[in-house]
Order: C-alpha cells, then structure tokens, then sequence
C-alpha cells in the first residue's frame, strides 16, 4: 500500500513538474490573428487650418481568435505620433506586449488613415524577452478608432494578421 501511495505521488509530481515545462514551450512559428483593444491619452499640436500632429501613449489587450496563442492575454503599452494633412494621416508607433508568463515581444507599426476613421497598416516584431529572444515577424492590420469617452483620449482596435517565427 505504501509503495503504490509513493508511487501515485511521485506520478503526481512528475506531471506536475514535466507538465508544466512541455506548456511552457512556444512554437517555432506560427500566426498571428488577434484583435487588439485599446485606449490612451493624446496631445494635439495644430498647425493652420490643414495640418495636425499629435502624440499619443494607449494601453490595452490582446485577444487571439482562436483564445490562445504567442498573444493572447498580452497587455501592452505603445507610444507614437501622427501627422495629418487635410484630414489623412501617416502613423508610427513602437509598442512591447507582456505576455502572462512575463515575456515581452517589441514591435514597430506604421499606417495611413483617415483622421477619426480607419487606417491600415503593417507591424515588425523587432524582439522579444525570455523564451522569445530573437522573435521576428509581420502582420498586417486595420486599425478602428470609435468614439473617444472623454475628451483627450482615443479608444479604438486593431485586427491583426501575420507570422512569427524564433530562431
């Protein structure tokens, strides 16, 4: 009886243990489809009557498709600035993603939209930390902006497809 309760708990920790480090492991490659949603603060500089630019710092969450992934439950922070001329606008932004297990993924995005409207685009993942050093890929994406709750912030999302791949 012993040696089947020894046995029973050292299974036990076995799989608890190798369990574990078999999750922990993130694919080689693989997709990316998510939806991103966010919101931030902005600072307007207007320049006459047909041009803008502006700053913005949002924070937000990202959701997989599929409700797991390389993304999914990752909350980031991304900073950028946009400058508009009669209303279109070209926009960069740099962003790092905190994964749940504390690893973060850099990325740079660009795009061109509408003033209020939506905007599409491209994204480089130019890093990460953890088990994802070395990670690069692309997605592309549409970006939404709805209408903002107070003054002086944007809320909006994101719907991104692409690739990742580790070295």
């Amino acid at each position: 009886m012993k040696k089947t309760i020894l046995v029973l708990i050292l299974g036990i920790v076995l799989l608890a243990v190798f369990g574990l480090e078999a999750k922990a492991q993130v694919p080689k490659e693989g997709t990316i489809s998510e939806t991103c949603v966010y919101s931030g603060t902005l600072k307007t500089l207007p320049m006459g009557q047909e041009r803008l630019q502006i700053t913005y710092e949002s924070m937000g969450v990202s959701l997989s498709d599929t409700g797991e992934g390389l993304f999914h439950n990752a909350s980031f922070r991304c900073i950028g600035a946009f400058y508009a001329v009669k209303g279109e606008y070209d926009d960069s932004t740099s962003c790092f993603l905190i994964r749940p297990d504390g690893d973060q993924i850099f990325l740079i995005m660009k795009s061109t939209g509408k003033v209020g409207g939506i905007a599409k685009g491209t994204l480089t993942i130019v890093g990460g930390t953890g088990k994802l050093v070395g990670i690069q890929g692309s997605a592309e994406f549409t970006k939404i902006d709805v209408r903002p709750a107070a003054e002086g912030t944007f809320q909006g999302y994101n719907r991104w497809k692409g690739h990742y791949k580790l070295p």
